[in-house]
């Protein structure tokens, strides 16, 4: 595994990367089995393009255990490494900043959460210029598991895939990058 620099800051998706759960999706789920009301209000802000908003609707409504979530262990022990060594991480996802806040709070390593605010759903190219915006181009390192994040490593230094999806390596092209399976 290569290590960069403790100096570049290190932004850690959650989704399949850092918990091997979806958080969106078992927000949605937990809140709108208890609530079935409100499900038609999710699908009508889903199909007309604000999903952010929903996102945000159910996060607020959210009652989870941040202990209680399936984290990916070894990926989480090289975190704390880089944690002690003085690396500034950054939690970095397209759920919602809430729910993001309180994970990143439970971990207690993360020095700032970036996420869906309600207005955007920070995904893809959203938050590659999200992070571009605040490190700058080939500012920072990214840790990210699916295709969505191949646009965020094109403007990362470092690169760190964890429990990839189908066709990420593929992807990379002849990217230098860290693996956790």
């Amino acid at each position: 595994m290569s290590q960069m620099s403790n100096d570049l800051p290190l932004a850690v998706d959650l989704d399949g990367t850092m918990i091997l759960t979806d958080m969106s999706w078992m927000t949605m789920k937990r809140v709108i089995l208890w609530r079935p009301w409100l499900l038609p209000g999710c699908i009508w802000l889903e199909i007309t393009g604000r999903r952010p908003k929903w996102k945000r609707w159910l996060g607020k409504r959210l009652r989870f255990e941040p202990s209680e979530l399936k984290y990916h262990q070894e990926f989480l022990e090289w975190l704390n490494q880089q944690h002690a060594a003085g690396r500034n991480l950054i939690l970095c996802t397209a759920s919602d900043a809430i729910v993001a806040e309180r994970i990143a709070e439970h971990l207690g390593f993360f020095s700032d959460v970036m996420g869906s605010d309600g207005l955007v759903n920070l995904a893809g190219e959203k938050k590659r210029a999200a992070l571009v915006a605040r490190f700058g181009e080939q500012g920072f390192g990214y840790c990210g598991n699916s295709r969505n994040d191949l646009k965020v490593w094109s403007s990362a230094a470092e690169v760190v895939v964890v429990n990839p999806s189908r066709g990420v390596i593929s992807g990379l092209g002849e990217r230098e990058y860290t693996l956790f399976e």
